[in-house]
Formats: C-alpha cells, structure tokens, sequence
C-alpha cells in the first residue's frame, strides 16, 4: 500500500448558493447595470447538504481528467451542513504539479466548478 506524504496535505472548503444559475447570472446582470457591487451573500443563502454525497453530487468538479483526478488521496467531510471540507494528501510530490496543471487547465476551459459554488483555502 502507498503511503501518503504529509507535507502535501491541502484543505478545500466549499459553499453552494441556494439559487439557479439563471438568478445568480440575473442577480449579477441587474447589479451591473445598477453599477452596484455584485455581492451573492447580501442576495442568497448558502444550501444545506443534507450528506457528503448529497454535497459532492451538487458541486460538480467538471473538466478534470479522471487519470488526474486519482493522484492524490481525498477525504471528503460535513464542516457543518453549508461546508463540504475536501482534504487532500499526494503519494508522490510530482503528482501535486500534475493535479495542479488540470485544475488550471480545467479554470481555463471555463471553471471547473458550478458558478454557484464559493471556494476557501485553508493554510
């Protein structure tokens, strides 16, 4: 069995708005033509998961290649019901560049996560 190495270790946290695409996109298009600040947390509230799976199921990692997607070992978990935390550790250093250059890519081809989704970085 690989054994993981520690110092490779990385924590994702994500939120998803509570509403459709088409009103966060509305939302956004009317506080543009007001030439007001978007701000999606003074307009909408974030889901509650109702499980891991349930949470995993609704933010969709999109354009990542699943041979990439293998690299690192991941432990998904509930933070509390509106955070999906994602903790990751790698079995090689190398294949922290490699999942990093599809997550790139993956931004590059037009995000890899639904547009309702808010991202946070933990150090």
């Amino acid at each position: 069995m690989k054994k993981v190495i520690d110092s490779t270790y990385k924590k994702y946290g994500y939120k998803m708005f509570d509403c459709s695409i088409e009103e966060l996109e509305h939302y956004s298009r009317e506080r543009y033509r007001l030439k007001e600040p978007v701000i999606f947390e003074e307009k909408f509230d974030y889901i509650n998961f109702e499980s891991v799976e349930h949470a995993t199921e609704v933010i969709k990692s999109t354009f990542i290649p699943h041979s990439h997607g293998l690299l690192p070992y991941v432990r998904w978990h509930l933070h509390d019901k509106q955070t999906l935390i994602k903790e990751t550790w790698f079995y090689e250093y190398s294949d922290q560049y490699l999942y990093q250059c599809a997550v790139e890519r993956a931004w590059a081809l037009g995000r890899h996560l639904d547009q309702r989704v808010r991202q946070l970085w933990y150090d």
